[in-house]
């Protein structure tokens, strides 16, 4: 089935700025409008920024404004001049200029266009609204037309009117997208703010885009076909091998509800909105469905209901798939147990991570009707700052990516208190708000748990709790226990405050809640509060009524004999405070609403015998895992891990166990089990056979007092914590997060040294030199360098000492090539190799190999010497498929593939890159995967003329660059993608491409991307 990919809007966030006043505040939004740095903001604005003083009489006046997506090293605070307004009209907008040149990437800037053809159509805005701690927000709504501009004022063009009932004070200056077309074609300047009777409400103003291009702003418009053109969204990228692989899977045999809660009994209203999930269910065109709100307001619960009916509706899916991110917050976990559901176990043991587990599983919902629900998606989001709503893991959010451009007859049903703001500008995504509940619903909601009383007296009860579905839950639960539902006691609950937050009110409830409940429920309450996971039944016996001289915490349930305590879950199920779910393997356990679950987890906190209840916990899960045979605890204490290969799955009771003995203060022993069970001694099988990188940094985190990171890891032994922070840079590295990494490298660095441990403080300066290669940190890389062959001549053992001088000589090298210093690069290569020999050579090494050989191989190729690095690769390929070097294969691979490329033979160079790209596809390692595409994504550029294809390649490692901020890899893919536009007859995107890699490159002292700079320079 053919599929349009191109379903991504122009992304607001990418070009819209903050518009700072002079105490460093925000006084309004504004939109980058040109490549040169050209911005556009609000009249108004800017007479608050300057006290009311007219923008006519502020030009060439400097403003503060602030870049929210700039990324490192650019600065996010610039300076700009007010450069034009209409000092005779009243359209309200003022052009700003920024002084230096913009931070933002190449062609992010908006696209504008008059807004005469956008009468009706769908519009998105983002601005600087602020909701509750949040700084900005998102709203939609429709552009109802142009209206008459008011009789004492003066306009060049009439203003927009808008309905939305998200414009609010903080947006004016915000760009108004017109979805259909694909242009902004308004700036918000006004909202209305509606009287008692409520009238207009949804009312707000813009000014109409037209107006930028007129004297003295003169900002072009588009002038093309429209829409816009739109992005192309992400796409499975598979062999035919894994297609053949995917075609083959089973079909899932039955829905898999396992971690969805049951549909509420009393359910009410909420019609309109799942009238819009079920038409969104049956659109084509929609294929990811946002249910968006605050904690409490029922979007769990919608999204069950709504899928009940789906399933049980005349569009029946053919396979149904719920996960709780609430319950199991790892995005390892989730594409296991999806793949493995979508398309069986073998299936999911051929990808060996979760990019590649993405991937596939996008491709087998493209082909089914199917329905896979994310629920609670906010814990996989970025909760505040610039980021905020942006999918922390790069394999769920290419996941979502790739649902949304050719997901088919399947969708994905999302909920979150989050906007998805890596999805908001794909056509094929449909966000609903999921607010408070109306007065009609509300009033049925409080009957259904047993309220009774005069409507009025009902509507009263909703109205002062804003409708707010749990709280109204909750309140309605305890008028029905205390006061037989009568809601002339509703006062019992002193209302809400005008600067109380909802969790707040939440909160407030509980507490008073908490007061009519027995010892016996609170008791339960906070020990279910400390599970992460669904409570199975078994545990009743074995930890809340198991009496323990550890803690007095469980005391009032060890005394209820059976009848009692089943009464007690039924009484607590009944009040909504748990409820129940139903496992894979069929038996019942029970959950808990995460504001509730927060609420006595912090009541447990509060208490001495915390610590307690979480050691019963994991001794709760400890005799849940098999038995190690002796053949495997022999092997595990040798460090060879045992016989076999379990999954992620298989480990979750040992990730329990590891978190609980965390929480219990164990951490010497939490460590352990890590190290034995999890890691499997040397193997570091979570990382290296798993590939389950998110995973082990959320474990790794556990170690931290308080998960705050700052401090040393709670461990006794020194050598420990320096493993614990070692493994979070490494993982940090892995994720795309170098610069993230940096800190806790630079830490186990210190440790190590402090124990006068030489071989692994010079190890730590290795990992630190080749972390600063990639960022660009050139000059760091060679201090790190040397600094690592320093330690190295302090190592006693004189094979490490060997081992630590060879491969801290590559380091230096690289940097030296790096930096254009080719005679230093090549006599610290030629000692790394010498020690390489005298290591192993007995076993017949010649060369360097390992990631040692790749970079000596590249330096040899760009030296001039490509007989020699393809000597050295030849007998690295080998070598590392020997050993099952995935990551190193790829590379090898395409390091082949620019050797026949310069070579100019051109099939054996399509081979390698081929196998490169398949083989980095498979394994989340991102700098090779960048490598690997920037690679071939070069070699279509400049030696076979295909732009296509190298668009293709090159625009994805360079999302993948920037995001991880590889900038040596962002210098070389701007210049392949000169190349690719010199293909394409693009003379100005040359230059545009090509300047970039030369300035970058320039302030990174980088030799190489500015040689490749003027090399396609001088093409043009």
């Amino acid at each position: 089935m053919s599929v349009d990919t191109h379903v991504v809007n122009q992304r607001l966030r990418d070009f819209t700025i903050r518009v700072l006043d002079q105490k460093g505040e925000i006084a309004g939004t504004g939109f980058v409008i040109s490549e040169d740095g050209r911005i556009a903001t609000c009249a108004h604005v800017i007479r608050n920024v300057f006290d009311g003083k007219p923008p006519r009489d502020l030009i060439d006046r400097e403003v503060t404004v602030y870049f929210p997506q700039a990324r490192p090293p650019y600065e996010k605070q610039h300076t700009a001049v007010i450069s034009a307004c209409f000092p005779q009209h009243d359209d309200d907008v003022v052009l700003l200029k920024l002084k230096n040149a913009s931070p933002l990437a190449p062609g992010k800037y908006a696209r504008i266009y008059p807004a005469e053809k956008s009468d009706g159509n769908d519009f998105s805005s983002y601005g600087y609204r602020r909701l509750d701690k949040y700084q900005a927000g998102y709203a939609t709504g429709k552009i109802k037309g142009a209206i008459e501009a008011p009789d004492d004022e003066s306009w060049q063009a009439e203003p927009l009117q808008l309905s939305s009932s998200e414009i609010d004070k903080g947006m004016s200056g915000a760009a108004v997208l017109d979805m259909e077309l694909n242009v902004v074609v308004g700036i918000v300047s006004q909202t209305w703010y509606a009287n008692g009777n409520g009238k207009d409400r949804d009312t707000a103003f813009g000014v109409n885009a037209h107006v930028l291009t007129l004297p003295p702003l003169l900002i072009e418009a588009y002038t093309g076909e429209l829409p816009f053109p739109r992005e192309e969204g992400q796409t499975p990228k598979l062999t035919p091998e894994q297609d053949a692989l995917i075609a083959a899977a089973p079909k899932p045999a039955a829905f898999d509800l396992s971690r969805a809660p049951y549909v509420l009994e009393e359910w009410v209203g909420r019609a309109d909105l799942l009238k819009a999930v079920h038409d969104d269910y049956a659109n084509p065109s929609i294929r990811v469905i946002g249910l968006i709100g605050y904690g409490g307001e029922g979007k769990t619960s919608l999204a069950r209901k709504a899928l009940d009916e789906i399933i049980n509706g005349g569009n029946r899916p053919n396979a149904v798939f719920w996960w709780s991110f609430y319950e199991d917050r790892s995005a390892d976990a989730f594409f296991e147990s999806a793949l493995t559901y979508f398309g069986g176990d073998p299936l999911t043991k051929s990808a060996g991570s979760a990019s590649a587990r993405a991937g596939y599983l996008a491709s087998i919902l493209r082909d089914r009707r199917a329905v896979i629900v994310l629920d609670g998606f906010e814990v996989m989001q970025h909760e505040d700052g610039d980021d905020y709503g942006a999918i922390t893991s790069a394999a769920l959010r290419d996941f979502l990516d790739m649902m949304a451009t050719i997901g088919g007859q399947s969708c994905a049903l999302v909920t979150s208190r989050a906007p998805l703001t890596d999805l908001i500008a794909h056509t094929s995504y449909h966000q609903h708000d999921v607010t408070r509940m109306s007065a009609a619903d509300g009033r049925d909601l409080l009957r259904a748990v047993g309220v009774k009383g005069a409507d009025d007296a009902l509507d009263k009860l909703v109205e002062r709790w804003d409708g707010h579905a749990l709280t109204l839950s909750l309140i309605g639960s305890a008028l029905r226990d205390m006061f037989g539902g009568d809601v002339a006691h509703a006062d019992e609950i002193p209302p809400p405050t005008a600067d109380e937050s909802r969790y707040d009110r939440v909160k407030r409830v509980l507490r008073r809640y908490d007061e009519h409940l027995n010892d016996a429920e609170r008791a339960f309450l906070m020990i279910f509060s400390a599970f992460r996971k669904p409570v199975r039944a078994d545990a009743f016996a074995k930890i809340f009524r198991a009496a323990t001289d550890k803690t007095t915490l469980n005391a009032p349930l060890t005394t209820l004999d059976d009848a009692a305590f089943d009464k007690l879950i039924n009484g607590l199920t009944v009040r909504r405070l748990i409820r129940p779910v139903t496992e894979s393997d069929g038996t019942t356990a029970y959950t808990a609403h995460p504001l509730i679950r927060a609420h006595y987890a912090d009541r447990l906190h509060d208490r001495t015998d915390a610590r307690a209840a979480h050691g019963q916990i994991a001794a709760y899960y400890k005799a849940s895992v098999p038995q190690e045979s002796e053949m495997d605890r022999l092997m595990r204490q040798l460090g060879m891990g045992g016989r076999s290969n379990p999954t992620l799955d298989d480990l979750a009771p040992y990730l329990e166990i590891v978190h609980h003995l965390c929480a219990a203060g164990a951490f010497d022993e939490a460590f352990q089990v890590h190290r034995e069970r999890i890691d499997q001694g040397n193997r570091a099988y979570i990382n290296n056979m798993l590939g389950a990188y998110e995973t082990n940094l959320a474990i790794m985190i556990g170690f931290f007092p308080d998960a705050d990171m700052s401090r040393d890891p709670a461990v006794s032994n020194p050598s420990v914590q320096r493993f614990i922070l070692n493994a979070v840079g490494f993982c940090l590295m892995n994720l795309g997060r170098g610069r993230a990494a940096a800190p806790f490298y630079e830490r186990s660095n210190r440790i190590a040294e402090s124990m006068g441990d030489a071989h692994n403080a010079s190890t730590g300066e290795q990992n630190l030199a080749e972390l600063y290669a990639n960022l660009g940190e050139i000059n760091a890389s060679a201090a790190a360098a040397r600094r690592a062959l320093d330690l190295s001549a302090q190592v006693m053992d004189e094979r490490k000492r060997q081992q630590d001088e060879r491969v801290s000589q590559v380091w230096l090298g690289w940097a030296l090539h790096l930096s254009g210093d080719l005679p230093g690069a090549a006599d610290a290569f030629a000692r790394a190799e010498a020690l390489e020999k005298a290591l192993f050579g007995d076993q017949g090494v010649e060369y360097l190999y390992s990631n040692r050989g790749i970079h000596h191989a590249d330096h040899l190729r760009r030296s001039g010497d490509p007989a020699y690095a393809r000597r050295v690769t030849d007998a690295n390929v080998k070598g590392c498929t020997e050993y099952g070097w995935t990551f190193l294969i790829s590379q090898c691979h395409r390091v082949l593939g620019d050797l026949d490329a310069d070579a100019g033979a051109h099939d054996s160079a399509r081979g390698h890159y081929d196998q490169a790209v398949a083989i980095a596809r498979k394994i989340d390692r991102i700098d090779v995967r960048i490598g690997a595409l920037h690679g071939r994504g070069w070699w279509y550029a400049k030696h076979m003329k295909d732009a296509p294809a190298a668009f293709n390649d090159l625009n994805e490692a360079l999302d993948f660059a920037v995001r991880g901020e590889y900038r040596i890899f962002e210098a070389n893919i701007r210049n392949a993608l000169a190349w690719a536009h010199l293909a394409n007859g693009d003379t100005a995107q040359v230059r545009r491409e090509a300047e970039t890699a030369q300035a970058m490159s320039a302030q990174m002292g980088y030799h190489w991307g500015g040689v490749d700079a003027a090399e396609v320079l001088g093409r043009v």
